[in-house]
């Protein structure tokens, strides 16, 4: 199946921290950006609650143009933390009813607006139609058989870990996916990680982006992100800013990457309410939903001169792959991505 993007309807639509005593200073997405320095180790987070009455839906559409152009940067914030509490549910994210595999129909590609498992591109090679490639500094990206989940092909992302900063990006961008329905995506994606830092390094997996951030005429940038840091291998949730040094905020879990295994990863990026949640494999991750604020015991921003809340762009773009802010490899298999405005589930086993 090609990406399918589904006609009809309206379509109005991470360095944080690095052991104080292992690093001191943390690369960013700009090489001019400000660096952090490790934090003080954290206890047990306690519980969150949900944001507030919806603000107004975001109106931006316009493509952010080239892939992955624009990234936000990264310092460093905070320090280790412990597993944080569970925020209550806001009105999209299903509230505590998500913390069991009770997600929707299995086949969610008759409703979503962007579906895709990359069998129609030629392997090896880029993956066509609405796919935008970003690589950087040794990273690559490329349709591949190696490993594969639903039918022959895959993405196959990778950076060899050599340089700071490295990019292996797949991304959708601006129309006609974007501006999405109360500027909230929701997305999913089947993935196979090989390979994660031994150490404490920043990278990302799923980047959701924007260049206007209302009430903030000074940001060009802003990303919401999942990711990985802890030991190189636990999950994490981040916020950040261009210019850098401005916010540069995270949530982080005690949740290792499944390894050389395939994994259902389901997110909402949630713009009119401020909040993040994440999947894994069905179940919700309490430790990586955000209630407009990082839960203090599992996290902070590395500015302590901002105000705490993780401001939302007008998202433009979704992207995938593997990006990282210091040295350290990073290596996955990306299968059948489901981009929509609701939850899409987890699918059947094949």
């Amino acid at each position: 199946m090609a990406g399918k993007m589904i006609p009809g309807g309206s379509i109005s639509f991470f360095c944080v921290l690095a052991f104080a005593s292992a690093v001191s200073n943390c690369s960013t997405d700009d090489p001019n950006g400000v660096r952090g320095s490790g934090g003080a180790s954290g206890s047990r987070g306690a519980g969150g609650s949900s944001a507030g009455a919806p603000g107004a839906s975001g109106s931006g559409g316009v493509s952010v143009g080239s892939a992955g152009s624009g990234q936000a940067g990264v310092s460093g914030a905070g320090g280790d933390a412990g597993q944080a509490g569970a925020g209550t549910g806001g009105v999209r994210d299903g509230g505590n009813g998500d913390a069991t595999n009770d997600g929707p129909p299995v086949d969610p590609c008759a409703t979503a607006l962007y579906c895709d498992n990359f069998d129609s591109y030629a392997a090896p090679g880029n993956p066509g139609g609405m796919w935008r490639t970003s690589v950087q500094a040794g990273g690559t990206v490329s349709v591949d058989t190696t490993h594969a989940r639903s039918g022959p092909n895959a993405v196959h992302v990778t950076n060899p870990g050599g340089a700071a900063f490295e990019r292996a990006f797949i991304s959708l961008e601006g129309a006609p996916i974007f501006p999405i329905a109360h500027n909230t995506i929701f997305g999913r994606m089947m993935i196979y990680v090989t390979r994660v830092p031994a150490n404490t390094v920043h990278w990302t997996m799923i980047q959701g982006e924007g260049t206007m951030v209302a009430g903030f005429p000074t940001i060009t940038d802003a990303v919401y992100r999942y990711g990985g840091q802890i030991n190189g291998n636990r999950l994490m949730a981040n916020y950040d800013t261009v210019p850098g040094g401005q916010s540069d905020c995270a949530q982080r879990s005690q949740v290792p990457v499944p390894m050389n295994t395939w994994s259902c990863v389901e997110w909402r990026f949630d713009g009119e309410l401020k909040e993040l949640d994440f999947w894994l494999d069905g179940t919700i991750i309490p430790a990586l939903s955000v209630r407009q604020i990082a839960v203090p015991a599992a996290g902070a921003c590395q500015n302590p001169n901002w105000s705490g809340v993780w401001e939302p762009p007008t998202f433009q773009a979704i992207r995938l792959g593997w990006q990282h802010y210091q040295q350290g490899p990073g290596e996955a298999w990306i299968d059948d991505v489901v981009i929509d405005t609701k939850r899409p589930g987890c699918p059947a086993t094949p």
